[in-house]
This record gives structure tokens, sequence and C-alpha cells, in this order.
């Protein structure tokens, strides 16, 4: 069995598919100071598995590029993490198996594949694109821009990166080294549904999503959950009422009302017209409570600003009869900061 390691990697917004810039990185300090000093991690492009040379991604980690002769040939099991330094969050990333170190003779060959293929060109307007250093990253020499690689089969990521605490066991260390591991985070393995009623204020900050990171916040989304939260607490009762619900999953449902056994689960969309915020909300409320082999919801409740129009209406009718999806669209008056019918009539 190969040895089982832990390895930090630098914070990206992309999933690590592409560089993303400076925000969440590490400003200053010895323990991130190439990414200060440059805009962009060593690690930015490690799952972009679009890139494969005779059927291995090859990819750089600090954790094992500083110490190459330290592991060369060797083959490893690694866990990885991230940390948001601009908000102080740690996130559990998954696994991925059969990691091989490979030398500086066989990087300089892929080097010259990447050129060929013209991937160091997209790489470098990649980092343009962000504002990052591209000189720095020209001046490395192709025996040093790769140090691993894996079998894109072998990546055993999670669906959404979880976050954990600074204090979890799993990971006593924040340098970037390779750890030995000694388990996943507290919660990691744990996926399934868990009603927590309140409002993400009083949650605390483990309950923030990576999902929300890439994308620019909604004001708007933002007033309506608001007020969505307080006017359903009055209607049901603070404690069956909760925002931000973790699925169990690594997504985060909007709003969760509790009614007895069951639960309406409400997805809030910004769109101008109805069937756009159908569009952009039914993919969600599907996974949030269907996936992977569950069915944790009685209703599934679109909320938009928009008039129910008449074609959407009779879509949303289809649904309900052709696929038995307990599928409804309520609108939400910015203006009066009112919420519309309940009743399954609205849809």
């Amino acid at each position: 069995m190969n040895e089982q390691k832990v390895a930090r990697i630098c914070w990206n917004l992309n999933r690590w598919q592409s560089p993303s810039g400076r925000a969440g990185k590490v400003a200053n300090g010895s323990s991130g100071a190439y990414e200060a000093e440059t805009g962009y991690g060593h690690e930015e492009w490690l799952f972009d598995t679009s890139k494969l040379v005779n059927g291995f991604h090859y990819a750089y980690i600090q954790a094992i590029g500083q110490h190459r002769a330290k592991y060369e040939g060797k083959k490893f099991d690694i866990s990885f993490y991230s940390i948001n330094s601009a908000k102080k969050e740690r996130w559990w990333l998954g696994e991925i198996h059969d990691v091989q170190v490979v030398s500086a003779s066989e990087s300089k060959l892929v080097y010259f594949e990447y050129k060929k293929a013209g991937w160091l060109k997209e790489m470098y307007s990649q980092l343009v694109a962000v504002g990052a250093d591209l000189n720095a990253f020209k001046k490395i020499e192709p025996e040093g821009l790769f140090c691993i690689k894996f079998r894109p089969r072998d990546m055993k990521l999670l669906e959404e990166p979880k976050s954990f605490s600074a204090n979890d066991p799993a990971v006593k260390s924040d340098y970037y080294n390779l750890k030995n591991k000694v388990s996943n985070p507290v919660g990691i393995n744990a996926g399934g549904f868990l009603f927590t009623p309140g409002s993400p204020d009083k949650k605390g900050k483990t309950t923030a999503a990576y999902s929300s990171h890439t994308k620019d916040i909604d004001l708007v989304h933002n007033q309506i959950q608001e007020h969505m939260y307080k006017h359903l607490c009055k209607i049901h009762g603070a404690e069956n009422v909760s925002c931000e619900q973790d699925t169990g999953y690594g997504t985060k449902i909007d709003i969760v009302v509790r009614l007895s056994s069951n639960y309406s689960f409400y997805e809030l969309k910004t769109s101008n017209t109805s069937k756009q915020c159908i569009r952009e909300a039914l993919s969600q409320l599907l996974e949030y409570a269907y996936y992977p082999n569950d069915a944790r919801a009685s209703k599934l409740i679109i909320v938009g600003p928009a008039n129910l129009s008449a074609e959407s209406k009779s879509y949303l009718e289809n649904l309900r009869k052709k696929f038995s999806l307990p599928l409804y669209y309520q609108e939400y008056d910015i203006e009066t900061n009112g919420l519309g019918s309940e009743e399954p009539a609205i849809g």
C-alpha cells in the first residue's frame, strides 16, 4: 500500500483548474511568500486533467517540489486541503491515489510536450487574465515545472470542498510540506442531511460553502433571503426554519422549513422572468432533494421577483403531472418584501 500523506495547496476559486488571482491567497509571510510575490501558486492547475501526456496529468505541488530529491520515484496517496487566508477558512478537497513523484528529466520532457501542444501559451494567458506575474512563471526551468503525475481516474475528490476547524487534529501544521495522514477532519465522511435551524450568522464560520466564493455577491438575493427567513420564522417558528442549510454533500439550501416530519426547500433566484428563475433553480433543487439516492423534501419551491407567467405555470403543472415533482413557484415582491401564496395553486 502507498504511504498516506496530507498536503496544503494554494487557495483557488476555480476549483484548481486555472489561476484565480490573489483573492484569498497569503498576502505576506514566509509560509506563502511565493504566492504573495507573484499572485499565483504552484498548484493552480492541479486538478486540470484536460492536459494529459501518455495518460498522465502532470502537476507541481510545493509540498513535494521543494524536496524532490527526497521523494523522487516514490508513490503516495495524498489528501489535499487549502486555506482561504483572507477569511481564515480551511477547506478539505479530497484525495488522489497513486501520485508518482517524477524526476527533473521527466519534467523537462513533459515541458516540451506542453509547449508543442500550445498548453504553455494557454497557461500564460490565464496568468495574465488574473494579473499574476507572468515573468516569474516563465523563469521556472523546464526541469522544475512538474514534480508529480497521476491518472485522472485516481482522483477521489469531494463533490464540493468541505470546511473544517482550525483545531481539527487531522492537520497539525499549515506549512507547505508533506505530512503523514492521521485521519480525515471531523465530519468529512459523514454525508447526509441533518436539519439545523437558524440564520447563517448563528451557525458559525464552518457553515460556509466553497461555491459561495466562486460567484459575485447577489445583494438582491441576500435581501430576499433575509426577509424570507424572518417571515417564515413568524409563521413556523424559528426552531423550524433554517437558512443556508447544509445538504451534507458540500452544498447549501437557501432556506428549509420543517413541517412535522417533512421539509420544504426554497431556492431563491433574482432573474427578471419566472422561466429563467425556474431554469436556474431546477437542477439545484433536484440535487438538494434527491442526491444521491434520497427524498428529503415534500415540496420544492422556487422564489423569484418575477410574476409567474401563464407559460411557466403550465410548465410546472406539466412537471408535476408527468414526473410527480413537488415543484412550485412563489413570487417575492421586493418593494413590499412580501411573499406570495404558499398554496400549490400558485404553480
